[in-house]
């Protein structure tokens, strides 16, 4: 029941030390001094991008745009011509209806194509909404064919449709200036007098005469809506009804103002076939990104760190999550072989030299242990490399592997086909420097650490009870006094796991080793800001569950702790 007790306040302590560790990185990584939105920005990056990420990161929020702006987005399936109907309500339960053109046109890019097609009016193309009765201008530029060394003699019509059932076709002429070898442009008038509003479709016919069978299309569209839109009207400075592509994704944007406001706007789309699309889909204001105060981001944060979810990094574009867990794999290999191992020879070792105290043997291990304890990691590390690796070419110097792994051979073995041992042995041949590295220096302490504890136990009045009772040395060295000299080696034991990431920087660095450790300096360096938080969460998950597990292991080496 005590042994319960126990386990279930170290439990509590625990999951209060992780707030108090989320809290301190909060203020860390959060309330520095400075912009911390300086990390984010990158060459080539988007607003749009930058405002996605401070979404994710807990410093701002989406929230609707001010203003009469409203947006809405549909997929563009295939190619051809798209009418959107854009419908207003107002406050006041009246209604405006209004409409776009849109072509979707793929040239094809291996042969004499229509580059572009555009239709102004005045000489402007930002045209949003002619009125029926003006006079549009069609311009066309097409590409020569491949393989010829100037333009022939090229022939061009039009024709403007609608889905209301008009079309009427217009023909397109060169202009007086000689077109180049590369680009032939040609024009027509659209007149627009007595055509209804609505959306139109201009489909275009070029044919090179001196090879009829070279014939081309493309596909440009226009809108003509009323004049007088009363009694709603369009704020002064802003764009009123566009279309813009992205990707393959069309936006459709109006601002209208209407009496009472704007109650709902919706669009209604007509797909090239003549199908109904989009059906009243909903428009809504467009989403800006709007700066949380501390509390709000602290609730981003806290629920993000505790779902393990660290954003993506700024240079792989994947899951922070994803990079960490390619990279734990090799360091649980590396860090835990060096850990048990230290431990196991550490303790054995440590106990022999305090049981032989004043031999030979243990001032030699004394020297040789002080000696490498001593010594810096990275020295020890690059000593390692240039004996072994650069000098006798006896081992690789650096990586993980040159194979990947293979569960299946064929009768012929190549290099690229070594099989699940051949794998394996090549990993621990490239293993074997890194882990020496550790081994030397952190055995060193361990040894040292676990002979002094044993020296301490070994004048302890319950030693010389054991020996009185008629016990074996072998019996009161391991089961008396190595036991209880082993607390205080536990202990660096477990709380040294916490330094798997970052004691094992100069290790997994100077051996190009792909875990933690060096994820931590190449995503500091390049102020990957996910990734560092990410990397720094985990460091401090790992030593807050070391010290559970040392305290667990204490409660069953020494009973006394559970009282």
């Amino acid at each position: 029941m005590r042994l319960r007790t126990y386990l279930a306040k170290r439990a509590i302590h625990t999951v209060i030390t992780l707030v108090v560790v989320l809290v301190l990185l909060f203020v860390l990584f959060r309330l520095m001094p400075g912009d911390p939105t300086r990390f984010f920005i990158r060459p080539g990056q988007t607003p749009e991008e930058r405002q996605q990420i401070l979404v994710d990161f807990g410093f701002a929020k989406w929230a609707p745009a001010p203003g009469n702006g409203y947006r809405a987005q549909f997929e563009e399936r295939d190619d051809g011509f798209y009418q959107v109907n854009v419908t207003v309500r107002s406050g006041e339960n009246q209604t405006l209806t209004l409409y776009v053109g849109h072509a979707k046109d793929v040239p094809d890019q291996d042969t004499f194509y229509v580059r572009n097609a555009t239709i102004s009016k005045d000489g402007f193309t930002d045209l949003w909404r002619p009125n029926p009765g003006d006079t549009l201008q069609l311009d066309v530029s097409a590409i020569r064919p491949k393989g010829t060394s100037g333009w022939q003699n090229v022939s061009g019509n039009a024709t403007v449709s609608s889905w209301g059932g008009v079309e009427f076709n217009v023909s397109l002429s060169a202009p007086s200036v000689t077109p180049d070898n590369t680009t032939y442009t040609l024009s027509a008038d659209i007149p627009t007098a007595g055509l209804p509003v609505g959306a139109y479709a201009v489909r275009i016919q070029l044919v090179d005469l001196d090879n009829t069978t070279n014939v081309t299309e493309g596909l440009a569209a226009f809108s003509l809506n009323p004049a007088d839109l009363s009694p709603f009207s369009f704020p002064d400075d802003e764009w009123h009804v566009v279309i813009s592509k992205s990707f393959l994704q069309a936006t459709v944007t109006v601002n209208i103002t209407g009496p009472g406001g704007i109650a709902a706007a919706s669009i209604d789309v007509i797909a090239p076939d003549g199908s109904l699309q989009e059906d009243d889909k909903r428009m809504s204001h467009p989403l800006v990104a709007v700066r949380n105060n501390p509390l709000e981001e602290f609730a981003v944060y806290m629920r993000n760190m505790l779902v393990l979810d660290f954003g993506k990094s700024f240079y792989t574009r994947q899951p922070v999550w994803d990079e960490i867990a390619k990279r734990v794999g090799p360091t649980l290999l590396l860090f835990g072989a060096a850990l048990v191992i230290g431990a196991l020879l550490g303790i054995g070792i440590g106990a022999v030299m305090a049981w032989r105290r004043g031999s030979n043997l243990e001032l030699g291990t004394i020297v040789v242990s002080l000696f490498f304890n001593s010594m810096p990691v990275f020295w020890l590390g690059l000593v390692l490399l240039w004996l072994f690796a650069f000098t006798l070419n006896r081992f690789p110097l650096g990586g993980f592997s040159e194979y990947s792994p293979v569960t299946y051979c064929h009768s012929v073995r190549t290099e690229e086909c070594v099989g699940v041992l051949g794998y394996v042995k090549d990993i621990l041949w490239h293993m074997t420097l890194p882990l020496a590295n550790l081994l030397i220096i952190g055995l060193a302490g361990s040894i040292l650490l676990m002979r002094n504890s044993m020296l301490e136990v070994l004048g302890e009045d319950y030693i010389m009870t054991a020996r009185a009772k008629g016990l074996s040395e072998r019996s009161v060295m391991y089961r008396h006094a190595a036991r209880n000299a082993m607390l205080p080696v536990v202990t660096a034991i477990t709380l040294s796991v916490g330094g798997v990431i970052s004691g094992g920087v100069l290790t997994e660095t100077i051996f190009t080793w792909p875990g933690m450790g060096f994820y931590l300096v190449d995503s500091t360096l390049r102020q990957d800001f996910p990734a560092i938080q990410g990397a720094f969460f985990l460091l401090a998950l790992i030593t807050i569950i070391s010290n559970l597990v040392a305290d667990v292991m204490y409660a069953f080496l020494d009973p006394r702790v559970r009282l």
